[in-house]
């Protein structure tokens, strides 16, 4: 008999895709399967979408919360949850119909190992669904880059790295042992897969993309999109980064959020990115990508 994997959505608000998310699970190859649906505020409209989908040989567990906030209410989902599995998926994100079953196989069906994997998404531009590409655009290596290298350092004008939430599957018991962190405004996924790393824990990749990954709903933008770099340049210095990927970090994140800061003047805006382009440490192996991104972030204050 084949291990139970469990999908943890989160949600609140957001009816009409939590449903075509739910669609995705249900086209899975792999079974079985239950759905654990977090509900994280008052929300009756998404309780009624839910409510047609009981009793009707589909296992979909829904919880209830005051509004704890996305990492606590996925924390909420895998102690509820009954699988040797959990796979996360964001409540405007799909899955792809093998996604479960390839991933399984990559982990060779052993929820007892140390192991998590992420697959590579199909997404597009805001605003342009039909013109889609896949990211990441660099394939992940434990030997050559750590996850913070890896998510925040450039080769050329790209990111070498892409791990977001609705990619993951992890085995419970290591989610128990080290679950997302309470609180945390933005960078859940980035957060976790630093923890998971340090832990020693394996990191398997994917490649082919096996999420869609819906950048910008209607009106209303991600977590991840929205700009607080104050609390992100907060969150940087409480990570255990390499210097690379902290210098990556504030550039890429920090010093562009600033870039974009149209409640800053113009003149405050090149200040403050001045401060931190002094803390940069340098390394001439990646001197040709940090004046890049340094160029265009004022490019940014200037011109938006």
């Amino acid at each position: 008999m084949q291990d139970l994997v469990s999908i943890v959505i989160p949600t609140k608000n957001r009816a009409t895709t939590l449903e075509k998310a739910i669609k995705s699970v249900l086209t899975q190859t792999y079974s079985p399967i239950e759905i654990c649906v977090i509900i994280d505020g008052p929300d009756q409209e998404t309780r009624q979408m839910l409510d047609k989908y009981l009793g009707r040989g589909i296992c979909i567990h829904i919880h209830e919360t005051k509004g704890v906030g996305g990492s606590t209410a996925r924390n909420i989902g895998v102690q509820v949850a009954d699988g040797k599995w959990i796979a996360f998926l964001d409540d405007d994100d799909e899955f792809m119909p093998e996604k479960l079953e390839k991933q399984l196989s990559l982990l060779d069906h052993n929820y007892e190992a140390r192991h998590l994997s992420f697959s590579s998404v199909l997404t597009y531009e805001a605003g342009c669904p039909t013109q889609t590409f896949i990211l990441p655009d660099f394939s992940w290596q434990s030997n050559k880059y750590t996850v913070g290298e890896y998510l925040f350092s450039r080769k050329g004008r790209k990111t070498m790295g892409f791990i977001q939430t609705s990619t993951l599957l992890i085995p419970r018991e290591l989610l128990l042992e080290i679950p997302f962190t309470n609180g945390l405004k933005k960078h859940q996924d980035w957060d976790l897969m630093l923890r998971m790393e340090q832990a020693g824990v394996e990191i398997k990749q994917l490649e082919s993309p096996e999420t869609i990954y819906h950048q910008q709903v209607s009106t209303r933008k991600r977590i991840g999109q929205q700009n607080i770099w104050q609390f992100s340049e907060q969150w940087a210095q409480k990570m255990n980064l390499s210097i690379n990927a902290r210098d990556s970090f504030m550039l890429s994140i920090v010093i562009r959020g600033i870039a974009m800061d149209k409640t800053l003047s113009r003149r405050t805006r090149q200040r403050e990115i001045m401060i931190r382009v002094r803390k940069i440490s340098w390394n001439w192996k990646h001197m040709v990508s940090y004046f890049y991104m340094i160029a265009i972030n004022l490019v940014r204050v200037y011109l938006k």
